[in-house]
């Protein structure tokens, strides 16, 4: 057992760690940045949820964008409740509408159940430096550390889940009934957030079964599961939720004739041999630096492997665990293969696996070779590979928020100056929820949400921006017509809706009022 000194050390060395790198990041920055950089489009959908929410009477069964989809901006998904949009929106209720604040929420979210997955590590090895170094490989990642203090849902799903199998663990170790259902009440959130966040309670799922029918342990002696129908409400439970948000979610999507976040896989299966080698190029060649860094990958991919060879070298429970995460994992990945040729974050969903890999990687050191698991040559080594992830990290988040970048470039710089944007777009008495037409702009909010206006985008339009679409989203209630691009101004198809200009901000952004073409 872990002695005092050692848990007080543990918590003490793991916040420490956790808030260096936070500085070195330069979290206090990127604080109040709006949605930018890779992947603006999914960061700015649930920026824009929130701020709806806030905005609009927090009623939790009426989730919202800025862009007017279904004409009013009622949006929804099977797989994603907006629970953790609605909590963030109550925390702007108190703190004020900052992004930051989002971001903070996501980011503790997901150290809270790093630190109590390294705490399960800590206590079975009754160490505290091993852990808290295995904490900052993972919190190391350019992909967490990037999204990790961002918007996307997918950091706190995968945050809940760690909670989940916190407590999950607990209640294996006390048998206290209390506990368990504790580790469903974080699966069901994290589940209502991201369905996929789901594996690991999957594998508990197989665990009480193969329980159930002893084929864990035929002599009964370490059962996990003492009474088998006490815990079947706390499955359903997790199931539940998820059944009946669907239930929801499809009968509201049908309600206001939209359907937006992805509630469908798109397998490996689907595509031809040809796109198949494209995409894992692209995994390969763009997204795989965001992952890990090299040397981490290599770590990483060859202990996977000694792993999986060697059954008979680890404890029966954590093997069955890393065989079923790691054909979760591969599962997933064949499911949703389509979607990683554009969106590095799907790889969130499956870091549990590198996780319990380092886990079960320092398990191993330490029966086999303690003499090395204890030299502190070793720890220090470890220490400073930390440290060289860190740098490693640092430049790409460098990168991913520098102007210039491919990830920043293609957007004007001038909309991230939303304060005094908004109070330029307030002095022409323009405000929420004023309706406006956006161009250009192929998502759904990008601008939108930096003007904190609803309204229209080039969003499923096929085409650039012209009269013809203006004209009809002013027939729908749009005033105003936003163009953030001077070229745009230039563009022969849209000089009969730029006849009634109203001022512009920076002589980049320039508004027009389209309300004349309502009337006609």
């Amino acid at each position: 057992m872990q002695t005092k000194l050692n848990r007080y050390k543990y918590p003490l060395f793991f916040w420490s760690l956790m808030t260096g790198l936070c500085l070195y990041f330069g979290y206090l920055q990127i604080f109040h940045y709006t949605p930018r950089s890779t992947h603006q489009w999914r960061q700015a959908d649930s920026a824009s949820l929130v701020k709806n929410y806030y905005q609009d009477g927090l009623h939790f069964f009426k989730p919202r964008m800025h862009y007017a989809m279904g004409g009013d901006g009622y949006v929804t998904g099977a797989g994603e409740a907006p629970v953790f949009y609605y909590l963030a929106a109550v925390a702007y209720k108190v703190f004020g509408p900052k992004e930051g604040i989002y971001r903070l929420m996501s980011l503790l979210t997901f150290l809270i159940g790093l630190f109590l997955i390294c705490k399960i590590l800590a206590r079975e090895l009754d160490d505290w430096w091993i852990p808290t170094t295995l904490a900052g490989l993972i919190m190391t990642a350019p992909i967490i550390a990037f999204y990790g203090f961002n918007f996307t849902p997918n950091i706190p799903a995968q945050g809940l889940a760690m909670i989940g199998i916190y407590f999950f663990y607990q209640f294996y170790k006390k048998k206290r009934i209390k506990l368990f259902y504790w580790s469903m009440f974080f699966y069901m959130l994290a589940g209502l957030i991201k369905i996929s966040a789901l594996m690991s309670f999957l594998i508990i799922l197989g665990l009480y079964f193969l329980d159930l029918f002893r084929l864990l342990d035929k002599k009964r002696k370490n059962k996990i599961f003492e009474k088998a129908l006490v815990y079947l409400p706390g499955f359903l439970l997790v199931f539940g939720a998820a059944f009946l948000w669907k239930l929801w979610a499809d009968q509201y999507n049908d309600t206001h004739n939209v359907k937006y976040f992805l509630s469908t896989t798109r397998p490996i299966w689907d595509i031809d041999k040809g796109k198949i080698v494209y995409i894992l190029k692209r995994i390969w060649d763009v997204w795989m630096p965001a992952y890990f860094s090299p040397s981490m990958i290599g770590l990483i991919g060859l202990s996977l492997l000694f792993l999986l060879v060697s059954p008979r070298k680890h404890a029966r429970v954590l093997y069955l665990g890393l065989l079923a995460l790691f054909f979760g994992c591969l599962g997933f990945f064949c499911l949703w293969f389509q979607q990683f040729s554009d969106h590095d974050y799907y790889i969130i969903e499956i870091f549990l696996l590198p996780i319990l890999v380092l886990v079960m990687l320092f398990i191993f050191i330490k029966k086999k070779w303690p003499g090395l698991f204890n030299n502190w040559i070793f720890r220090i080594a470890l220490l400073g590979f930390v440290w060289y992830n860190a740098y490693y990290t640092k430049d790409i988040l460098s990168y991913r928020y520098d102007q210039d970048s491919v990830f920043m470039s293609y957007f004007n710089p001038d909309l991230y100056k939303t304060e005094e944007l908004q109070a330029f777009l307030q002095g022409l008495g323009i405000s929420y929820p004023d309706k406006v037409v956006s161009a250009p702009d192929t998502s759904p909010n990008n601008t939108l949400y930096h003007y904190n206006l609803l309204g229209w985008t080039e969003l499923y339009l096929g085409t650039e921006m012209h009269t013809a679409y203006v004209k009809k989203r002013a027939k729908d209630g749009a005033q105003y017509l936003i163009i953030n691009q001077k070229d745009y101004l230039e563009k022969e198809n849209l000089k009969e809706v730029l006849i009634y200009p109203m001022g512009n901000f920076n002589n980049s952004v320039f508004v027009f009022d389209i309300r004349p073409f309502g009337k006609e």
